[in-house]
């Protein structure tokens, strides 16, 4: 994986980036959804280690009744009332209720049945479609004009593969204001040099460094890797940011991205800058592998703590009704949690909430936590991903056969 930040592009240029002032606008202007063919769509992808129980958060059909995980009718909300279906009834957490509307009238979760129960290809299988990494073939497929296409905000790293696909590769983003320099968004600085002549040092650097780079394509990818996002990103116009009003929005002291309010902030920047995909890991290590947390405390209160308060910001300011780009927002663990222990279930289910998905569910489990007989897998997933995200043809680039959820799929 490549970091990107002012030192990585100091070191690659043998001089420096040049820096533009930042500019007075904000972030970006509202646009209704669908007001252009031209919208910009953005996936990003919320991997919490160890196993969520999606069961206990969007998945409590067939729990309410007995109580199982503490759920109840009481908090709990059923966020399609009118439908008739009971395959198709969406039952979450209360604590979703803190959505804004557009958000909760717009949210669907999504059965995986991988048949994993341990941690390692959990992890990994959450990150794969159809062999390849799935953000990085999501964010290829999806195409556009973005230097950086697939973010990886935080300082932990995605699971499964991380070759690059059709040229995406991952770029770390630890640090929001070393990445808005390098965008030309940064303060004057009369020591550096300006953006083409930097992205020519760059380019000659990469012609001096072929041979090595031909010749040790494994060792250096992340070298190769490096030289392309940092050219393709001086060779744009500069870009115009204001930290401060991120800083303000998700209560931040600095522009660091070492916590997931900050990782929200910091997916919403690169949104902006011209991401496709934004990924990010809720601590390293099995963060919410929740053995005998039967009664749903542990649980729902890390979620309610630790998540809700950045994604309720996010989506407030990216998953509404006039916002300018059409962004799914994506949660998923390595499985569900089974009972009666709180242990390793061989299902999963993921919530995503985003303009292009309508209420509903495919992710209700029978009391064993168990999936109907024919329910995809980790492919089906990245397949409904890539419909939502940019239509029939990235689903059927991401996974051969296409999108499997298809209820879920807003018309």
């Amino acid at each position: 994986m490549n970091s990107v930040n002012r030192r990585d592009f100091l070191t690659h240029a043998g001089g420096g980036l040049g820096a533009f002032a930042l500019g007075a606008s904000g972030l970006w202007t509202p646009r209704a959804h669908g007001a252009s063919a031209n919208d910009k769509s953005a996936l990003v992808m919320i991997f919490l280690p160890g196993g969520i129980d999606g069961v206990r958060f969007f998945s409590g059909q067939n729990f309410a009744s007995a109580g199982t995980f503490g759920i109840t009718t009481a908090n709990t909300v059923v966020l399609n009332p009118n439908e008739t279906d009971p395959a198709n009834r969406l039952v979450v957490d209360a604590m979703f209720n803190q959505l804004n509307p557009f958000a909760k009238a717009h949210f669907a979760a999504a059965g995986v049945a991988h048949g994993i129960t341990a941690h390692g290809p959990g992890k990994a299988a959450a990150f794969t479609a159809a062999g390849k990494s799935g953000p990085l073939a999501l964010a290829n497929a999806m195409g556009g004009d973005g230097a950086i296409k697939c973010a990886a905000v935080g300082q932990e790293q995605p699971y499964g593969p991380s070759a690059a696909v059709g040229g995406v590769s991952y770029q770390q983003i630890n640090d929001m204001q070393s990445t808005i320099n390098a965008l030309g968004g940064g303060a004057p600085d009369p020591t550096m040099p300006k953006r083409d002549l930097a992205a020519a040092a760059i380019g000659a650097s990469e012609a001096l460094s072929d041979p090595a780079l031909k010749g040790n394509k494994d060792s250096l990818v992340t070298l190769t890797n490096g030289y392309k996002v940092a050219q393709a990103s001086l060779k744009k116009p500069a870009q115009q940011f204001k930290p401060e009003e991120l800083r303000t929005a998700y209560n931040l002291q600095s522009t660091v991205v070492n916590t997931f309010m900050a990782k929200m902030a910091a997916a919403e920047l690169m949104i902006h800058a011209g991401a496709n995909v934004v990924v990010m890991v809720d601590g390293g290590g099995l963060q919410w592998d929740t053995h005998g947390d039967t009664s749903g405390a542990r649980s729902r209160g890390a979620f309610a703590s630790r998540i809700m308060p950045g994604l309720k910001t996010f989506t407030d300011r990216m998953v509404t009704a006039d916002a300018s780009y059409n962004v799914h927002v994506v949660i998923i663990g390595d499985f569900n949690r089974s009972t009666p222990g709180a242990d390793h279930a061989g299902t999963t289910s993921a919530a995503i909430i985003g303009p292009r998905v309508k209420v509903g569910t495919t992710a209700n489990v029978d009391t064993g936590v168990r999936l109907p007989q024919g329910t995809p897998g980790m492919d089906g997933l990245w397949a409904l991903l890539g419909q939502i995200s940019g239509g029939s043809a990235v689903a059927s680039a991401l996974v051969p056969g296409g999108n499997p959820h298809t209820r879920l799929v807003a018309e």
